[in-house]
């Protein structure tokens, strides 16, 4: 923390414990008896972390009191928009605030006061002892209090892994204020979760270009007549609110001058662990008793520190043995252990298996930089038994080991369970290495790591001793089947298990032969259109410096913003710690006022095109096949799709001509053309088919033009009728419903006011009623369960959707509204790819699928070929899955991908 102060943690007590309750929204846990324990177990493994990684000289825990506080005495409404706590998380806080006392960890609760307060008075009174207080909550109120000797520790948010310190500048960056002026600021803007009211009409941006320009709610109010009328009048309609608010806001910090500061009672040395080891064992809490050095008796936390027992490893010797060991075996745990991570180049170096928990075979063809067992023959034992017998193959990531066998010439193996994918089905807001994963299912099992074995970047495993190869490699398998025991019949209790092993686990291996097969590159087309777009970048350049009239970075936020808020006068939006953001999202809003910010983002574009496109892309082609093979994800996305990456495919842009001229470069090999098959609206055909709306549904039974047909209906005109400017703003409706798009967004995509936007959407509700049904149905829905589900029963756990932040809350059901519909189309997709696949193979056609993109698959067809693919591609795509409305694909053939763009 900067300084060898003393530190005084000051926990954020119901803060914690709800915060305990939601991280295991999806999967609680329970103790022997049944009873969820999530709150109680999150709360004392995060003090322990606390105290452990932080070791804090004093710490004390600040809980509300119960009944109102003077906050409602002076507002009746406070805090009244909030929901109850549910009742299987209220029931835990006495046997947390009992367990407390018995380990001797002071609380402080005080009638008529909230934590905060309390927070607010330890802060004081642990500074004016010399003492550094931490504030452990991610509550902004207090970041009023932040200095050089309070600070805030903030619990990681989604895709963090560990707290953050939060100080004045981090303060300053979070909200543009500073702490001195965040209690203004909540009173401008308000607190919708406590219902502070704030100024009507003053959002976030609009409070803080106030208070840069007057530091304070007086100086503000002591200036009003030099504000534009607008914000004048909401300052001067809302002046009694604005410092009602401030005094709501506003932190008492006096609980300690009737009562003396005793830091002595806080004292981590005072705390006895020890004391609750009792409870935590009749809880089954085994990872924290063994934390505090304590062991457990219960049947059901023997079978958790059994989990996180190591194995014992075996390394084989001969080609012989492992013929012995696998001839026994029907399913086993299998992981290869390699010289790369890219599929495409990596060389064997060993490979590990088992069919039980805590053991496990090593298997080296290469160990400590020399050959050992012979590749030929140990080739010749697994083509027995993996391609032959058929032995079903369990791994993490079973399509990076199924691409490297299939390249070592080893084809057609079983892919019976794959341990990420199931992880990722059962929580896909969570991370899915093996290393994680050992630790959320196996008890905090900690895993050997990489870096412990080949701790020299320039080195490979192939260089390690056999004994730490054994060690690392067969660890691997053992972990690995050991999870598959713990998510096979988590898939069953889920309802998980069709979805999994017939669309996620068919997928594998179509996905692996997408990527294997690859895609050919004219690299001379993308030398020619990089000449283009070098030139177009430097006219553009050139436009730009004409238009200044001086040359400058344009690369360079500081000089951009002379440019544009000082020479140019451009209304600048977000202020960061170097100055006003020239971020692309400001230079949108900036863009129809001035040709400056419009050259810039042309500019940004065309750059960022060559660099990650034009001239990366020759950079990628495999050396040996003379393609580019990107890689698709199964587990990137929480709804479902495909994601791309090296080279990531479906970003490419769509409608822009340069995008057109870099899919150009993509051709067919010679004596084939490409086939793309296009789903036609998929996702407003299943929001259609979800929602059981009988007008929307009516256009696609019809086969019109869908946003035609909508125009009409929220136009109340003739489909002939409608203008281009009507279709334009229903296709924007049609889409942004989907993801909750607000009145304000649509107003700033169509360039019209709030309330003409509002009218559109409103009238677009009125038409199409079941949408509207459909939507509350998924958020009442989401309420209920904490998730969402897909037609085919995919499920995303959202518990942000009971967050008591209202704009969390709105995010959530938003979230929730579009998994539903795009984890659909995602689903059908999916299904398409595994029928289409299925068909070829039964027909023995050459043709490959290559790529999937969006919507869009795209195949390379042997030209003799072409009649019965675009008949099989559109029969089996149409067919995937069966709507309550029809399923159209568009097919295009082309020598390369731009011609079917």
């Amino acid at each position: 923390m900067g300084d060898k102060k003393k530190s005084l943690f000051i926990i954020d007590g119901y803060s914690l414990i709800y915060r305990s309750y939601f991280a295991f929204i999806n999967r609680p846990l329970k103790d022997p008896k049944g009873e969820n324990v999530s709150a109680l177990f999150g709360f004392f493994n995060t003090l322990l972390m606390l105290m452990r990684d932080y070791e804090p000289d004093y710490i004390v825990v600040a809980l509300d009191s119960k009944g109102p506080t003077f906050r409602h005495e002076m507002y009746e409404p406070y805090k009244a928009n909030r929901d109850a706590a549910p009742d299987d998380l209220h029931a835990q806080v006495p046997k947390i605030i009992d367990i407390l006392d018995k380990i001797n960890i002071k609380k402080i609760a005080v009638s008529g006061l909230e934590a905060d307060d309390i927070i607010a008075s330890l802060t004081q009174e642990a500074t004016k002892e010399g003492l550094k207080a931490v504030m452990v909550t991610g509550d902004k109120d207090l970041l009023q209090l932040v200095n050089h000797d309070i600070l805030a520790l903030r619990p990681p948010k989604k895709g963090e892994n560990s707290y953050t310190y939060v100080n004045e500048d981090e303060v300053y960056q979070q909200l543009n204020v500073t702490p001195s002026q965040v209690i203004d600021y909540l009173a401008l803007i308000g607190d919708s979760s406590d219902n502070v009211p704030g100024v009507s009409g003053i959002g976030p941006k609009g409070a803080v270009k106030l208070l840069s320009e007057y530091p304070s709610l007086d100086l503000i109010y002591e200036n009003i007549e030099n504000l534009t009328p607008s914000v004048k009048n909401k300052l001067v309609e809302n002046k009694e609110m604005a410092y009602l608010s401030k005094k709501l806001v506003t932190l008492k910090s006096d609980l300690f001058k009737t009562d003396s500061f005793d830091k002595e009672q806080y004292s981590s040395l005072l705390v006895q662990w020890d004391n609750g080891s009792e409870i935590f064992k009749e809880y089954g809490f085994n990872s924290i008793l063994k934390t505090i050095g304590q062991e457990s008796s219960t049947i059901e936390s023997q079978v958790e520190t059994h989990w996180n027992q190591k194995g014992s490893y075996t390394l084989v010797t001969s080609v012989a043995e492992l013929d012995t060991l696998l001839e026994k075996e029907k399913i086993v745990a299998f992981d290869l252990e390699t010289t790369n991570l890219d599929e495409m180049c990596a060389e064997i170096v060993g490979f590990s298996f088992t069919s039980k928990p805590f053991e496990a075979y090593y298997v080296p063809l290469v160990a400590e930089d020399k050959k050992y067992l012979d590749e030929d023959e140990v080739k010749k034992v697994l083509k027995k038994h993996l391609v032959e017998r058929k032995l079903q193959l369990v791994g993490q990531n079973l399509k990076y080991d199924y691409k490297v066998l299939k390249r070592w010439g080893i084809e057609s193996v079983e892919l019976a369970f794959d341990t990420m994918i199931a992880a990722w089905l059962l929580d896909s807001s969570s991370l899915f290495n093996l290393d994680f994963l050992a630790q959320k299912y196996l008890d905090n099992y900690e895993t050997i790591k990489y870096s412990d074995v080949v701790p020299d970047k320039k080195s490979l495993f192939s260089s390690v001793s056999l004994e730490a190869a054994t060690d690392y490699g067969a660890e691997d398998a053992d972990v690995t089947w050991r999870l598959y025991e713990v998510l096979k019949p988590l898939l069953k209790k889920e309802e998980l298990e069709d979805l999994f092993y017939d669309v996620e686990m068919k997928l594998v291996k179509i996905l692996a032969d997408m990527e294997l097969t690859g895609i050919e590159l004219d690299q001379n087309s993308l030398e020619v259109f990089n000449i283009e777009i070098t030139k177009r970048i430097d006219e553009i350049e050139s436009a730009i410096f004409d238009e200044v009239g001086y040359e400058f970075n344009i690369n360079s936020p500081k000089q951009l913003q002379t440019v544009l808020f000082e020479e140019r006068n451009l209304t600048p939006g977000k202020k960061t710690k170097t100055g006003y953001s020239t971020a692309e999202a400001v230079l949108e809003k900036l863009a129809p006022f001035d040709i400056v910010p419009r050259l810039i983002l042309e500019n940004r574009t065309l750059v960022k095109l060559k660099n990650t496109y034009v001239e990366t892309l020759p950079t990628m082609i495999n050396p040996t096949t003379k393609r580019v093979h990107t890689s698709y994800s199964q587990t990137g996305t929480a709804t479902g799709r495909l994601s791309s990456r090296n080279p990531n495919l479906q970003n490419i842009p769509i409608r822009s001509e340069e995008g057109r001229q870099i899919r150009k470069a993509f051709v067919a090999k010679e004596g084939s053309l490409f086939l793309s098959a296009d789903y036609s609206q998929i996702e407003l055909v299943v929001l259609a088919h979800l929602a059981d709306d009988k007008y929307l549904k009516e256009a696609f039974i019809r086969g019109e033009d869908i946003h035609r047909h909508t125009a009409s209906l929220i136009f109340e005109v003739f489909s002939e009728m409608v203008s281009s400017e009507q279709r334009r703003i229903a296709k924007t409706i049609n889409f942004g419903v989907m993801y909750g798009m607000s009145a304000f967004r649509l107003s700033n995509e169509l360039g019209i006011s709030r309330q003409q936007a509002q009218n559109f959407i409103t009238n677009y509700f009125e038409r199409f009623s079941k949408v509207k049904d459909f939507m509350q149905k998924v958020i009442d829905q989401t309420l209920e369960t904490k998730s969402v589900t897909t037609l085919l029963g995919r499920k995303r756990f959202i518990p942000e959707i009971s967050s008591r932040n209202k704009m969390e809350q709105a995010q959530a059901e938003r979230i929730a509204v579009n998994s539903a519909i795009q984890g659909s189309a995602a689903d059908i997709m999916k299904l398409a790819m595994i029928n289409v696949v299925k068909k070829m193979e039964s027909k023995n056609l050459k043709s490959k699928l290559l790529l999937q993109v969006h919507d869009e698959l795209i195949f390379e067809v042997v030209e003799d070929e072409m009649d019965v693919m675009k008949e099989l591609v559109v029969n089996e795509m149409e067919n995937s899955y069966n709507l309550s409305i029809p399923i159209k694909v568009s097919v295009e053939t082309g020598k390369n991908w731009g011609e079917m763009s």
